[in-house]
C-alpha cells in the first residue's frame, strides 16, 4: 500500500531517490558518519541534523538515503555486524565454532565503542544479524542439540557476548587495571583490609581485579560452552 511505507521495515524498503554516482551524499557516508559520532559521543548523541552538520547538508537531503533516526541505528547496526568474520572451520567441534564466532563479535563490538549498548537495545533482523544468528545455531544444531535447546543455548552465548562488550574496555575501571602502578596500589589496599572482616578479599582480591579482560572472557564462555556438554 502507498499510504504504510513508513511502517514496513527497512530491509523491505530500497533508500529513496535511487543513489547514482553523481552524488556525493550516500547511505554508506551518513552510516559512516553516524558511527563516528556514536563512537566518540555515545548513541544518544545522535540525531538527523547533527549528521546534516557533520556532512555539511541540510537535514533534508539526509532523508533520500535514511528515512529516520530509528532506521538510521539499524543501519549502523548491520554494518558493524557485517564486520564479523563469520567464517569458521566447519570441521572443529561446535564448541570450538562457537568460541570463535563469540570471540570475533566481541571484538568487533569492542572495537566499534557505543554499539553494544545500542545493540542492547533494539532487536536487529537485518541481514547481518542473521546471518550472526544462523552461524551461531548452525554448529549448536549440527552438534545435536534439539532446536529449542540450541536456540536457548545461542542466546546464552550472545547475551554472555553483548554483556562482556558493554563493560568497555576503556573505562576508568578498566583503565585502572591495565595500568600497573595503579592495580598494584589497588591490590595492595585489598591485602590491608582487616582480615577478620575480608579474609577472602584479603587472600583472593587480587585475582578478581587484574589485568586479565581476555582471560576473564574466555573462561566465563568456556564454563558455558562445558555446562552444554554432552551436546558440544
Amino acid at each position: 500500500m502507498a499510504g504504510d511505507t513508513g511502517t514496513r521495515s527497512l530491509w523491505f524498503n530500497p533508500p529513496d531517490g535511487g543513489e547514482t554516482g553523481r552524488r556525493t551524499l550516500t547511505r554508506e557516508r551518513v552510516v559512516a558518519e553516524a558511527l563516528a559520532v556514536i563512537g566518540a559521543e555515545g548513541a544518544g548523541a545522535l540525531s538527523m541534523r547533527a549528521i546534516a552538520a557533520r556532512l555539511g547538508v541540510v537535514p533534508g537531503a539526509l532523508y533520500r538515503h535514511v528515512r529516520s533516526k530509528e532506521e538510521l541505528y539499524d543501519l549502523v547496526l548491520d554494518a558493524v555486524l557485517a564486520e564479523v568474520d563469520y567464517q569458521g572451520d566447519s570441521g572443529a567441534p561446535g564448541a570450538e565454532r562457537v568460541a570463535a564466532l563469540a570471540h570475533r563479535l566481541r571484538a568487533v563490538l569492542e572495537n566499534n565503542p557505543g554499539i553494544a549498548a545500542l545493540l542492547r537495545a533494539r532487536d536487529p533482523v537485518s541481514p547481518a544479524a542473521l546471518t550472526l544468528a544462523e552461524a551461531f545455531l548452525a554448529p549448536l544444531r549440527a552438534a545435536g542439540l534439539p532446536g529449542p535447546e540450541a536456540a536457548l543455548a545461542f542466546r546464552l552465548v550472545y547475551d554472555y557476548t553483548l554483556g562482556f562488550a558493554l563493560g568497555d574496555p576503556t573505562s576508568p575501571a578498566e583503565r585502572r587495571l591495565r595500568d600497573t602502578a595503579t592495580r598494584e596500589e589497588l591490590h595492595a589496599f585489598l591485602r590491608s583490609l582487616p582480615a577478620s572482616r575480608f579474609p577472602t578479599l584479603v587472600a583472593d582480591g587480587s585475582y578478581a581485579w587484574a589485568d586479565d579482560r581476555e582471560q576473564r572472557f574466555g573462561w566465563g564462555l568456556g564454563t558455558l560452552l562445558r555446562g552444554l556438554q554432552p551436546g558440544l
